[in-house]
């Protein structure tokens, strides 16, 4: 202070000596006194501030807020202890100029060299080194994670709060309106509403506080719930298939609901809000019973519960869906609604969009019915086809590897049926169906006999077999001739032959040969009567040698009855299984179809006789008579699904579907 006592002398020598002169002009000094007027309060100002910062330091305090907006002057707020809510401007070195001139003409000078903050605090660094750091305030929070709900009249609602940087004097306490009680349990950190009767809308402040003046109020917000509404169909939930897959269940309801999933293993969920459908994901269910669990609806408020809904699921089961049957009545053939011959139609072949249906007739017809739909048939390409007793019969799908053939999809094939005095002959439509089909003499070197009765396929036709049945009196039984692709001619030759060690039936010579996917064995099958039933042959890999073969049959345990001509073979592996699938009839107007399961581990000849039965049903039974002993049975897996079709000649024909539901 010493250096203001000399400020102040020398403005009153100046004072007396002007006072001596009437004519003095004293507006420079009148300025000057302002200026050192004005620079000895900014003194007094910085040296508050300094001794503000200094006793919000001593006591602990904190700083709340800096604002470096304007440069060089740094307006800061405290908070706690003798600083709480105190606001003080400082000026650094650098721009004492924001202060007042001092006389020598110069910038003020100013107790602070530099105020610095970072992410922790406000550091104070004197003109003298010193420094003085104040952190800053952490944030007072009351915290309520849902202040809003839909209540019921005297319904209570809990609230757990939490309040951020709380001391030991920190507080919670609330103020209830609208007829509405409140109180707070502070052991358990839990504010309880209890709403009024009748209910209406109303709040709830709740605030926190503690003795260094920090407060923070949350406002607890309630509407009046309206009557729940929660809206199923349980009954369409008590089958549940037993398959694999996702079932929607669907609820209306005016709340905003949760579905948790079930205690179980079997069954996930999901819920779509916006519409409030629940997606089930179920297991398959392979326990061979039906089983149970109950889906709870919750509030999603509160989490109490509004409704459950019972969910049973069926044990998976394994069935056959007829997709679509046609049978002869009294006067007309089952084929007359497509314009067939009666009593022509003769064997059966499926790809993957059609069923193949020959007529034995003198006029070459090959007719192909829509799998998708059918009702909706078209007829082959059949130009180029000609002689033999049936001019077409057999038609067989030959699985194809070449992609360059037939765009790469399997082969249609079909053979015609000789009864002496020519060489049989193959069609191959190996451009489509709507093409006409490649012709090949099968070169027998005896025309003596009957050729192509019963005309049945082994592998592909890069490397596959063709059986043909070979009708004579020795037993014979079947011809073979192989395959290495589309021949390059017209002719083929005779490579061997299956020959029975024994004479069966009454129709000895009389045969077809079911090979099995693996060459190894098949299916012998014999003429009509009494013993006229499947035999197992074992063949290994001689079906694809030259010469001669003789089989020992072995005789199936059918229980088919007597007089039943069993034929049409199928050996199919899906969904972990093995299947045979054939056919039989008993009486010249019904047909039977047999399926038969086992496991992959299963011998073909231990399912085809005593495998698991599935499916023993009259499968198409006409009005009218056979016109022939002939029988056919055709499988196949597409797109997944076991599809199989059977024809019997002039009585019946139908598409059917082995499926798990």
């Amino acid at each position: 202070m010493k250096r203001l006592t000399f400020v102040f002398f020398a403005l009153t020598l100046c004072l007396a000596v002007a006072s001596c002169s009437k004519e003095y002009d004293d507006t420079e000094l009148k300025g000057k006194v302002n200026k050192l007027t004005e620079e000895v309060n900014t003194l007094k100002a910085n040296q508050q501030a300094m001794q503000a910062v200094i006793d919000v330091w001593k006591a602990g305090g904190y700083v709340q807020n800096i604002d470096n907006s304007v440069p060089g002057q740094h307006t800061i707020t405290f908070y706690g202890e003798n600083g709480n809510g105190k606001t003080v401007v400082l000026y650094d070195g650098a721009q004492g100029a924001q202060g007042p001139q001092g006389p020598q003409g110069k910038s003020g000078d100013s107790f602070f060299k530099s105020v610095t903050s970072d992410n922790n605090g406000v550091t104070f660094e004197k003109t003298d080194g010193t420094k003085i750091f104040i952190p800053f305030a952490k944030a007072f929070k009351l915290v309520i994670e849902n202040p809003a709900a839909e209540v019921e009249a005297g319904q209570d609602v809990e609230f757990t709060y939490s309040v951020q940087n709380a001391n030991e004097s920190t507080t919670v306490d609330v103020f209830a309106g609208g007829n509405y009680a409140a109180v707070v349990k502070e052991a358990d950190k839990k504010i309880v509403v209890t709403a009024p009767d009748p209910v209406a809308s109303g709040n709830v402040l709740a605030w926190a506080q503690n003795d260094e003046g920090l407060f923070s109020m949350k406002k607890l917000s309630f509407t009046a719930k309206a009557d729940v509404t929660i809206e199923t169909k349980e009954e369409d939930y008590q089958a549940i298939s037993g398959l694999a897959g996702n079932f929607d269940v669907d609820v209306v309801s005016n709340i905003d609901i949760e579905v948790p999933a079930p205690d179980v293993d079997w069954v996930s969920v999901v819920v779509t809000k916006a519409s409030y459908k629940i997606t089930l994901t179920l297991n398959e269910n392979n326990t061979g019973a039906p089983r149970e669990t109950t889906l709870k609806i919750l509030r999603a408020d509160n989490g109490q519960q509004v409704q459950q809904i019972k969910i049973i699921q069926l044990a998976k089961v394994l069935t056959i869906k007829t997709l679509f049957s046609k049978n002869s009545t009294a006067s007309e053939s089952w084929n007359a609604y497509f314009g067939g011959t009666a009593a022509s139609d003769r064997n059966i072949a499926m790809d993957d969009e059609y069923i193949y249906i020959a007529e034995s007739t003198a006029t070459a017809k090959l007719w192909a019915i829509s799998i998708a739909d059918p009702t909706q048939v078209k007829t082959v390409n059949v130009e180029g086809v000609s002689g033999g007793t049936h001019v077409l019969t057999c038609p067989r799908v030959l699985k194809n590897t070449d992609a360059n053939v037939n765009g790469g999809k399997d082969v249609l094939i079909c053979c015609n049926l000789t009864r002496g005095g020519e060489e049989p002959k193959l069609y191959m439509w190996v451009n489509g169906i709507d093409n006409a089909p490649k012709a090949i003499t099968l070169t027998t070197w005896s025309t003596k006999n009957w050729y192509g009765d019963t005309f049945t396929v082994w592998g592909t036709l890069q490397d596959g077999v063709l059986l043909f049945d070979k009708t004579d009196s020795e037993g014979n039984g079947v011809v073979t001739f192989h395959l290495r692709g589309v021949p390059g001619g017209n002719e083929m030759y005779l490579m061997g032959r299956i020959k029975t060690v024994e004479a069966i039936g009454s129709h000895a010579g009389t045969c077809a040969f079911y090979p099995v996917p693996d060459g190894t064995a098949g299916v012998y099958s014999p003429g009509r009567g009494v013993e006229d039933r499947g035999r197992f042959g074992t063949l290994g890999s001689s079906i694809k040698s030259e010469g001669g073969i003789d089989i020992t049959l072995t005789k199936l345990d059918y229980d088919e009855g007597t007089n039943a001509f069993v034929l049409g073979y199928n050996f199919i592996e899906w969904e972990g299984n093995r299947y045979v699938i054939y056919g039989n009839f008993v009486s010249n107007k019904s047909g039977y179809v047999r399926v038969r399961q086992g496991a992959l581990t299963d011998a073909w000849s231990t399912i085809a006789s005593t495998g698991k039965r599935l499916y023993r049903r009259d499968l198409v039974s006409g009005g009218l008579t056979s016109g022939n002993s002939a029988m056919d049975i055709t499988a196949r897996v597409i797109d997944g699904d076991l599809y199989f079709a059977a024809q019997m000649q002039n009585v019946g024909f139908g598409l059917y579907k082995l499926c798990y539901e």
